[in-house]
C-alpha cells in the first residue's frame, strides 16, 4: 500500500486537474463544431432559399416608387448571417443622368425573422439628401380650385444657359393640370430626352392623408412622400432574375402600369408591417385601390438628356415648378434615343 504523502496529493491533483481541462477543452471543440455546423445548414438553407434576393427585390421596388429617378443595383453583397438568421447585405444606388448610371448612395438592410427588429439603412455621401425635387399639385383635390406653383428653382433656365453644350443633366417639373402617363409622353415627344419618373395623384386629402404637404399661402400644394411611376421592375422565379424598364416611353408604358400594380399586389399580400415599417410604404392599400378604380393620374415628370435639349422646354406653358439636378459631362448616345 502506497503511503499518503505531500508528493502523491500534489501527484493526483495534477492529474485530476489535466483529466478536468482536458474534457473542458472537449466540450468546447464539441460546441465549436456544433456551432460551425449550424451555422454552415443555416448559411446553405438561407442561400438556396429566395430570402434576400426577394428582400431586395421589394426594398429596391419601394425606393424607386418613392424617390424620383433612383434606383438599386441588383447585385448585393453580404455581410452578416447571425446564429438567429439575420440577414445584413447591402447594395449601392444609383440615378440616371444623360444615358449613365451614376452612384449617389447605398442601402444597408437588416432582415431578422421579425419585422420589427429588421431595419432598412439609406446612406448618400456628400449629400444632404438623394433627391430634393418636389412636385406641386395643379388642383386642390378637395375643392377643384387651380392652384399655382410657388416651388421650383427660379434661375433655372438661366443656368441651363450657362452650361456647355458637352453636358447632360436630370430636370423635374410639375404640370398645370393633372394628365395621364400617356399625355406627358405625347407632351414630350419631339423633345430629345427621356422620361425617368412621374409623380402620381393617389387620392391625397380624399381620405386621411397626406401624413404631410406644404403649401404657399393656399395657393400651392406639394406633397411629401408622393408616389411615382418608374419604368418598372419585374421578377422570375425564385427572384434569380428580373426584368427592368429604365425609362417611360410609348412603346412600354403599359407594361410598366402593369408591372407598377403586379409589386403592388404582391406587397399587400405580405404582412403589413413590412411593407410599411420595414420599406415605408404607409398608404400602399389607399394607393392601390384609387389606382385601381381612376387609373393613372401623373402631375409631372423627371426627365434627362443634353442640357440644350432640356432649355427647350422653357417654350412648354403647360409645366411650372421646374428644378435642376445632376449634371455630368457628355455621355448621351442619340441612337438610344
Amino acid at each position: 500500500m502506497t503511503e499518503w504523502n505531500n508528493e502523491l496529493e500534489n501527484k493526483i491533483l495534477k492529474r485530476s486537474k489535466w483529466a478536468l481541462t482536458i474534457k473542458i477543452i472537449r466540450v468546447l471543440v464539441a460546441l465549436f463544431l456544433i456551432y460551425a455546423l449550424y451555422m454552415i445548414v443555416l448559411s446553405i438553407a438561407i442561400g438556396q432559399s429566395d430570402a434576400e434576393r426577394k428582400h431586395t427585390y421589394y426594398s429596391q421596388v419601394a425606393i424607386e416608387w418613392t424617390i424620383p429617378n433612383v434606383r438599386g443595383v441588383y447585385d448585393t453583397e453580404t455581410l452578416e448571417l447571425s446564429p438567429f438568421g439575420t440577414q445584413t447585405f447591402r447594395y449601392n444606388l444609383v440615378k440616371m443622368v444623360g444615358h449613365e448610371e451614376v452612384i449617389v448612395g447605398d442601402v444597408t438592410m437588416k432582415k431578422a425573422l421579425l419585422n420589427q427588429f429588421s431595419q432598412l439603412k439609406i446612406t448618400h455621401p456628400g449629400k444632404e439628401q438623394l433627391s430634393s425635387f418636389s412636385f406641386s399639385l395643379p388642383e386642390d383635390p378637395r375643392t377643384g380650385e387651380k392652384l399655382f406653383s410657388h416651388g421650383g428653382q427660379s434661375n433655372v433656365w438661366t443656368r441651363l444657359e450657362k452650361l456647355p453644350e458637352g453636358t447632360v443633366g436630370e430636370l423635374a417639373f410639375s404640370t398645370i393640370s393633372f394628365m395621364s402617363p400617356e399625355e406627358i409622353i405625347e407632351l414630350l415627344k419631339d423633345y430629345e430626352l427621356d422620361i425617368l419618373w412621374m409623380p402620381l395623384y393617389t387620392g391625397e386629402f380624399l381620405d386621411d392623408r397626406p401624413l404631410g404637404w406644404s403649401g404657399g399661402g393656399g395657393s400651392s400644394i406639394s406633397i411629401n412622400g408622393v408616389m411615382g411611376l418608374s419604368g418598372g421592375k419585374e421578377h422570375g422565379a425564385d427572384f434569380k432574375s428580373y426584368a427592368q424598364i429604365n425609362k417611360l416611353a410609348a412603346g412600354t408604358i403599359e407594361e410598366s402600369k402593369r408591372m407598377m400594380l403586379k409589386n403592388m399586389e404582391e406587397l399587400l399580400k405580405m404582412n403589413k408591417s413590412y411593407y410599411e415599417r420595414l420599406l415605408g410604404l404607409s398608404a400602399l392599400q389607399q394607393q392601390h385601390t384609387y389606382i385601381q378604380d381612376e387609373g393613372f393620374t401623373a402631375y409631372g415628370a423627371v426627365v434627362t438628356g443634353p442640357v440644350k435639349e432640356l432649355l427647350k422646354l422653357k417654350e412648354l406653358e403647360t409645366i411650372q415648378s421646374v428644378q435642376l439636378g445632376e449634371v455630368e459631362l457628355w455621355n448621351w448616345d442619340p441612337n438610344n434615343f
